[in-house]
């Protein structure tokens, strides 16, 4: 039994693709749009990485503030990663 609690989302199935849309098609929504922040050892010591959503390295950044602002910057969602 599915129930759907609010109204304004529906529940997707992963044996169908109902209103067109496959579950690979949902995992991929808005790949281009986002950058994760995650802390690693850089060159210099410690530093953060900017990563795209399929996980390729962008940048290094001496710290988090700069990492988000050049995401931003960019017009991409900033995430971060713990």
């Amino acid at each position: 039994m599915e129930r759907n609690l609010n109204p304004d989302f529906t529940l997707l199935s992963s044996s169908s693709a109902q209103n067109g849309l496959a579950p690979f098609d949902l995992a991929n929504w808005g790949m281009e749009n986002v950058a994760y922040v995650k802390s690693m050892i850089g060159d210099d010591g410690n530093a953060y990485g900017i990563f795209a959503a399929d996980g390729t390295e962008l940048a290094q950044m001496d710290n988090r503030d700069e990492a988000i602002v050049t995401i931003r910057q960019n017009d991409l969602e900033a995430l971060s990663v713990h």
